[in-house]
């Protein structure tokens, strides 16, 4: 018996090296690939999507700037959870040679969104992705949308428009997808090969891509490869793991940005350089683990010989899509037309391609390193040229009233905590309109974490047959708001709630009930014939406390 025990023992051990062995082995034999060419003046090399200790991250930016220098990164952007991370935001700086871009990642009711080149408010930006989208670019910014896929935090409002683009890659998020073994061996590659370990957790991302080329056939959208470091793993909530670090990350994933104008010593000024070019879609992401790509470039050359630059658009359709490859090493390169394969040019050692096109369409390449062990991942990434681009349709905004709602004076009463106040006044313009009047002051309790101020109308209201509200507002500042309606029935209570931006020049308003979301209660469509009350509202939701101010409101109705 103990010797038939010793046999097992014998036999467990034999397989442990064997196993060993297997996921050692492939460690030791992988290599990125030698590329010697210089980055060229005209590309700056960087990182997106960071976390520091300003949100969920381990290090702080001078740590991430440390290990980016060690590097030769020309810059960072950091994007710590936030609606906006005020500390993360106001970080852009030079630390030695490597610009640090400060920006936020937005948790909003659809996912999150990472936003860079934004002003800071004064209010905190709205959970409606719409509405932060439109604060963002409206403000000359970019976000893209984060983890599309992700399997906790999936993006789930399709509906929006105008954003930047979306995350082709995501490493953290990949991460989550991968195989148990690939887990479980990853501590142990790590300490070994953290390129190899890290580019095992990562897969060819086709419901991504499937997504944005569904976005880029609607409007123009960009791709980008997104770190997600933390440099921590959390096992639990009292449990983590103090790797990858933030410089096994900047290894791995790389964005090239072409810049048309020389970086600057101001650090704004600088931050603005990188944000336009990625606004404009000037850009493509690189799987740096498996080689650099230095001296890459792509460009579109109309039959009139005008250049058109990667991100953007030419009414004409013929001429030709050049490809630099000055590399020497194979690769694959798949070129799609409107998400389809359009050329596919194998085994290739040229180092200048040509593509004929002739046809409209949004045109873009996908590289692959032939002989390298991660080859059926994307190592090169372009954004697309749009040939024979058009733009979309403009949505019809709503401009008429179906019914008033406030045509009276004392329509809203003021409610608000202990220590804010509101006073509410009416009077009419020259025009005869009804102006609402309605002044504010917010204070927070030490007690409580709630804060508001508000005027409602407690009455019971049946608006099954409108779309939704139509008003006109304007404030002494910009600030955002709330408008918020509750249904109630014998059996229960819901609340909805959707936010408004009002600045000091008159604007109208539409927002349809479908678009409004649960706050309080069961997540169900409106009982729009039980409405048992309706608020305009400032609160600690949307601003902070010592906010002050005055906003004013006309033709408050219904389409």
């Amino acid at each position: 018996m103990i010797k038939r025990n010793k046999r097992i023992i014998k036999y467990i051990f034999f397989c442990f090296i064997i196993i060993i062995i297997l996921i050692i082995f492939p460690i030791f034999s992988y290599h990125k690939e030698m590329n010697i060419n210089p980055l060229q003046s005209f590309y700056k090399k960087g990182a997106y999507h960071m976390h520091s200790i300003f949100s969920d991250g381990k290090g702080t930016i001078y740590d991430i700037t440390k290990a980016a220098s060690q590097l030769k990164l020309d810059f960072v952007i950091l994007t710590d959870h936030g609606e906006p991370n005020i500390k993360a935001s106001k970080s852009t700086s030079w630390f030695s040679d490597v610009l640090l871009i400060g920006g936020s990642e937005f948790s909003l009711n659809s996912g999150h969104l990472a936003a860079i080149g934004y002003k800071i408010p004064e209010y905190i930006f709205p959970p409606e992705p719409q509405q932060s989208i439109n604060e963002v670019i409206n403000d000359n910014g970019v976000c893209f949308i984060s983890h599309p896929f992700d399997d906790k935090i999936p993006w789930t409002d399709w509906d929006i428009k105008d954003f930047t683009g979306i995350e082709i890659l995501n490493s953290y998020s990949s991460a989550r997808k991968t195989s148990i073994l690939n887990l479980l061996s990853f501590p142990l590659q790590y300490i070994f090969n953290s390129n190899y370990a890290l580019l095992n957790t990562i897969q060819y991302p086709e419901e991504n891509i499937k997504k944005f080329d569904s976005l880029c056939s609607t409007g123009k959208y960009y791709g980008i490869y997104a770190l997600d470091c933390h440099a921590k793993l959390p096992i639990s909530k009292k449990i983590q793991f103090n790797f990858p670090s933030y410089k096994s990350m900047f290894k791995i994933f790389n964005i090239y940005v072409k810049i048309d104008k020389e970086i600057e010593k101001d650090p704004y000024k600088s931050a603005s350089t990188i944000v336009s070019s990625l606004k404009k879609g000037a850009f493509f992401s690189v799987i740096e683990a498996i080689a650099p790509a230095n001296g890459f470039e792509t460009y579109f050359i109309t039959s009139s010989r005008e250049r058109i630059e990667m991100g953007s658009s030419t009414n004409s359709i013929h001429g030709k899509i050049i490809i630099k490859l000055p590399f020497n090493f194979e690769t694959n390169i798949i070129v799609k037309r409107d998400g389809k394969i359009y050329k596919k040019i194998q085994n290739n050692l040229k180092h200048r391609l040509e593509i004929p096109v002739k046809k409209p369409g949004v045109y873009r390449a996908e590289i692959f390193v032939i002989n390298n062990k991660f080859n059926k991942i994307p190592w090169i990434f372009t954004n697309p040229f749009f040939i024979g681009y058009r733009k979309r349709f403009q949505e019809k905004i709503e401009t008429n009233l179906k019914k008033s709602l406030v045509d009276r004076e004392g329509f809203f009463k003021v409610e608000n905590n202990k220590l804010s106040t509101g006073d509410l006044t009416y009077n009419r313009n020259p025009e005869g309109e009804l102006i609402t009047t309605f002044k504010f002051n917010l204070q927070k309790e030490r007690e409580k974490k709630d804060f508001w101020s508000v005027i409602s109308n407690r009455n019971r209201f049946d608006l099954s047959i409108f779309k939704g509200f139509l008003f006109e507002t304007r404030s002494n500042k910009k600030m955002r708001f709330w408008i918020e309606f509750r249904t109630k029935t014998k059996s229960s209570e819901v609340w909805y709630r959707h936010s408004f931006i009002s600045d000091k020049e008159w604007k109208k308003i539409q927002i349809p009930f479908k678009k409004f979301y649960v706050i309080f209660g069961n997540k169900t469509a409106p009982e729009l014939n039980n409405i048992s009350s309706i608020f305009f509202s400032i609160n600690n939701a949307n601003a902070f406390s010592g906010t002050q101010g005055t906003v004013y409101l006309k033709n408050i109705g219904l389409y």
